[in-house]
């Protein structure tokens, strides 16, 4: 059957926006953009009434499109409108994509494309970080193996958290898919590799923290069909050595876990910005701000200037000096849109992971499992690179499930 041009254009730019996530760096974000639009006007012509009805009522769809208006009537009622503007145009995505790709009839060998598309593209920006750090290392500046000097293109945690999802994904599907190509099989095991090795150069305590958590899991259910209690002890023995071993090879990452073992809530210093002390320190001041205004907020566009001046009241410097956020989207929310935008956004994710439990979804459970866990210590919705991340592949996770994409 021939696809006409228009349908293969309409395929053409999410396959292209998968690829270039993973370089989405603030000076790249209008790239990005510029793709969606292109996307956008694509789909004009690719327009079908029948599958537009199906895919507007479907209930994942409503829940973004619920946060939105949310976030748009809190918008309109900030005073700083500077910062209100960036929040409704940051959280377009909530409309675009679920738009995209519940309202038309994307085939199973599409996502299929558009998740290679994305596994080369985190293939690709390690491979440049990794030269690129190597580069500098010759002339002497080792810091560039290592956190933020290392995650060029967007911040560490965020890159963190693209490669895991990319191993999950190489894991899941790269075996079946490509059974009949060795050769992939074998490149499969070296992307797994590169992606872990690079989840440990940027450093991020969330990182390393959610690969700790999600790599077992996912290993227990790949082999679940092979495993008994003996080889189960065994593979838990097999990665607390991988653990101790990657500490003797990464000596700089493990030492910034250590400010987590070490962190003691009666000795804070108000001046620091050690993110785990920064992050205890913040979340105080946004929890006296969700009581003082739990019913409506504070307003999307006015959050971050709440807590601002939050800092500023109680000498918390180092988080006023570098006009650090909530470090948590569940807060960050609740600052800004009170218990409504906090419940929303509780749909959109506590009850995906419950959903995905009852339905035994698992490319759903760990990908909700992974975006909570980022939640809890980043305001990830308040950047383009992780509302992107965030609500394309919720929508992706959505439409299908393992055994569709596995079997197709």
């Amino acid at each position: 059957m021939v696809v006409p041009f228009k349908r293969r254009l309409f395929y053409f730019f999410p396959t292209f926006f998968c690829f270039f996530l993973p370089f989405g760096s603030p000076s790249n974000s209008a790239i990005l953009s510029g793709i969606i639009i292109a996307w956008v006007i694509t789909s004009l012509f690719n327009f079908n009434v029948i599958a537009f009805k199906k895919g507007i009522v479907n209930k994942n769809a409503w829940l973004l499109f619920l946060f939105f208006f949310i976030t748009l009537i809190s918008a309109l009622l900030s005073k700083n409108k500077h910062a209100a503007s960036f929040e409704i145009e940051n959280k377009l995505s909530f409309i675009l994509l679920p738009f995209l790709l519940f309202c038309f009839n994307i085939p199973i060998q599409i996502i299929k494309r558009f998740i290679v598309s994305f596994v080369s593209g985190c293939f690709f920006s390690s491979i440049i970080l990794i030269i690129r750090a190597s580069f500098y290392a010759l002339n002497g500046q080792t810091d560039y193996f290592f956190y933020s000097l290392f995650s060029y293109f967007i911040h560490p945690s965020y890159y963190a958290m693209y490669l895991i999802l990319a191993i999950i994904l190489v894991v899941l599907f790269y075996n079946k898919w490509f059974a009949s190509q060795k050769s992939i099989i074998y490149f499969s095991y070296f992307l797994t590799l590169l992606f872990s090795i690079s989840i440990f150069l940027c450093a991020s305590k969330l990182g390393l923290i959610s690969f700790v958590i999600i790599l077992p899991i996912l290993i227990l259910y790949k082999l679940k069909a092979l495993l008994n209690t003996k080889k189960i002890i065994l593979i838990l023995f097999g990665f607390i050595i991988l653990i101790a071993f990657s500490s003797k090879l990464f000596p700089a990452v493990f030492t910034r876990l250590n400010s987590i073992i070490t962190f003691n809530v009666n000795q804070l210093d108000k001046t620091s910005i050690e993110s785990t002390t920064v992050r205890f320190l913040i979340w105080q001041e946004a929890l006296v701000l969700i009581k003082q205004n739990i019913l409506f907020g504070v307003s999307v566009g006015d959050t971050n200037d709440a807590l601002y001046n939050s800092y500023q009241q109680n000498g918390i410097t180092g988080a006023l000096e570098h006009k650090l956020n909530a470090h948590n989207q569940f807060m960050q929310t609740f600052i800004g849109m009170g218990i409504v935008g906090f419940f929303s956004l509780l749909l959109i994710t506590l009850w995906q992971l419950i959903k995905s439990i009852i339905k035994k979804h698992f490319l759903l459970f760990i990908f909700s499992l992974l975006i909570i866990l980022n939640f809890l210590v980043e305001s990830m919705l308040q950047s383009m690179s992780g509302t992107l991340f965030f609500v394309f592949f919720y929508c992706i996770f959505n439409l299908t499930s393992i055994k569709q994409i596995s079997n197709e």
